[in-house]
């Protein structure tokens, strides 16, 4: 069976994120295989160990990746899940604002997480916290979410566990070259 477009662009990009993840894992820039690289650029050679590969714009992939991309798939695929996950959320959120109509009765936090990655309105405290913020100019209204650091893991764990499962199912269809390339 052929996968699609939709898939296949899933596929590639969950592949990127779960390579960085190993090389971080693998403690990459600390290798002597990293050491003897060239790169165009010495310096982002010699600075990268500094943010380390599992820095902000990381973060701010893996997001990407994991909400902006797959668009409404993953919540149609996983309804209860993301209910869930949107509790998670209110759980481990060090802060919530919100003033759009819809979110009267609770935040749908990973809606608002999905917009601001999408239109890059994440702000950091480094070391402490990421910071989400989604407007409406239209309507003036906003949304602002605040998330300890030491609890994004939790988060990304939760969107992670819901890849896998898509993609297991996804792994009974074979890969063809002509689409994965």
């Amino acid at each position: 069976m052929k996968i699609n477009q939709e898939d296949n662009l899933l596929i590639q990009s969950y592949f990127t994120i779960s390579f960085l993840t190993e090389l971080k894992n693998n403690n990459f820039l600390n290798s002597d295989y990293y050491k003897k690289m060239n790169f165009e650029d010495a310096y982002i050679k010699e600075n990268l160990p500094t943010i380390g590969i599992d820095n902000q714009g990381t973060l701010l992939i893996f997001l990407y990746v994991m909400l902006v991309i797959p668009k409404q798939l993953l919540d149609k695929v996983f309804p209860n899940e993301f209910v869930e996950l949107n509790k998670k959320l209110d759980r481990i959120k060090s802060f919530a604002e919100s003033n759009y109509k819809r979110d009267k009765e609770s935040i749908d936090y990973l809606r608002h997480i999905r917009n601001a990655v999408a239109h890059a309105r994440v702000e950091f405290i480094p070391t402490v916290s990421v910071t989400f913020k989604d407007k409406d100019n239209r309507t003036n209204e906003f949304c602002s979410i605040t998330i300890p650091l030491v609890s994004i893991g939790e988060f990304l764990t939760e969107l992670q566990k819901m890849f896998f499962v898509y993609l297991e199912n996804l792994k009974q269809k074979p890969i063809k070259k002509s689409v994965v390339k």
